[in-house]
């Protein structure tokens, strides 16, 4: 929760407003998919209508193994072989880009 503190703050969001579902709200961390289940049982959302957003393998293994679908971003150092070998459906260069290309990832309502 002191991490998740400070990544609001430097984000200019307060911590009682957020959704919020941290590595202390589950039994096991990534890549066992607890904590994509769980925020999805928080937003009473089917996990196989989640996309889980991870610049790590760690995160798209969790994905996968949770049933939800996988996309990647390149800003935390693996490479895009790597996030597709672990699961990633797309991966893209940061969230920027990831937000110019949601129509490939994302249903409209």
């Amino acid at each position: 929760m002191d991490t998740a503190a400070i990544n609001l703050k430097a984000l200019g969001l307060d911590i009682a407003q957020v959704n919020l579902i941290t590595r202390n709200d589950v039994k096991y961390g990534k890549p066992d998919p607890d904590l994509f289940l769980a925020g999805a049982s928080k937003l009473d959302v089917p996990i196989e209508e989640c996309l889980v957003i991870g610049d790590a393998i760690w995160d798209m293994l969790a994905a996968r193994r949770c049933k939800a679908t996988g996309i990647g971003l390149l800003c935390g150092g693996y490479d895009t072989g790597e996030l597709e070998r672990a699961g990633a459906l797309r991966v893209y260069e940061d969230p920027l880009a990831l937000l110019q290309h949601l129509d490939e990832v994302a249903s409209r309502p």
